[in-house]
């Protein structure tokens, strides 16, 4: 089963915005651990070659994360950070820092509040969380970069050259389109989660009750409360599935 979802948007007015980052001490990325594998995924440990990956398989800055078709792998950070890595990706992480690399594809990122400022770079744009949920995605062969927030947690969209930043609400979405801000939607959040195999089973959409994942918990409160505030999107210029989130050989959006 590959990792499509239904994506409802409307057409936004576009204006840059941003607001002051808060002083926090960033607990730094060391280490990730794969806990689930779908179908092809390769480790690429830093010089050295290769190797079908495994559940349990330790990734440190350097190394690299690749999947196929129809492929997903689910990691955990030190910090207790999860990220979903979707089909056909490149991911990476770097060392003393907090700073994520996705050469191509998609990924899902849930951050526990209170780590510090996360910055998740593609070839043509940067997205600064700090705190709670995103899904990115970087489409090679048409230099675009998609970044939609599922958190009012101020996570903010730089395009290549620093020139332009947009922060984004819970259900907004933004188009980097070769190093440039060319639109911001809204998208439908409800939607999203029904339909998005991408967080399948993370239960974004309530609240936990039994929270026995602390961390990802206080995602889940985030997620959940954003939901529930978000009115229907209405009106005519509805866009499904538009096209600025499919590559070229994948006629349908792979999140």
């Amino acid at each position: 089963m590959s990792h499509r979802f239904i994506l409802f948007i409307s057409i936004l007015l576009w204006s840059a915005s941003a607001l002051p980052k808060a002083a926090q001490a960033d607990t730094v990325l060391t280490r990730a651990e794969i806990k689930s594998l779908r179908n092809l995924v390769q480790l690429m440990p830093q010089s050295q070659t290769a190797r079908p990956a495994k559940v349990a398989d330790g990734i440190v800055p350097g190394d690299a994360l690749s999947t196929g078709r129809e492929a997903l792998a689910e990691l955990r950070f030190n910090d207790g950070s999860l990220a979903r890595i979707g089909e056909q990706a490149l991911f990476q992480f770097s060392a003393q820092n907090r700073n994520l690399k996705l050469s191509n594809g998609t990924a899902l990122l849930l951050i526990p509040p209170g780590r510090g400022t996360t910055e998740v770079w593609t070839p043509n744009a940067t997205a600064a969380i700090r705190g709670s949920a995103l899904f990115i995605r970087h489409i090679s062969n048409s230099k675009t970069t998609v970044v939609g927030a599922l958190t009012n947690s101020q996570i903010e969209v730089v395009n290549q050259k620093n020139s332009q930043r947009q922060v984004l609400k819970a259900g907004q979405l933004a188009v980097v389109v070769k190093g440039k801000i060319t639109a911001l939607y809204n998208f439908d959040l409800k939607t999203f989660y029904e339909s998005s195999d991408l967080v399948s089973g993370l239960n974004l959409n309530k609240k936990s009750v039994t929270a026995t994942d602390i961390a990802i918990a206080q995602v889940q409160a985030e997620t959940s409360a954003a939901v529930a505030a978000q009115s229907p999107l209405t009106g005519e210029e509805i866009i499904v599935n538009p096209s600025f989130v499919r590559s070229s050989d994948s006629p349908s959006p792979p999140l």
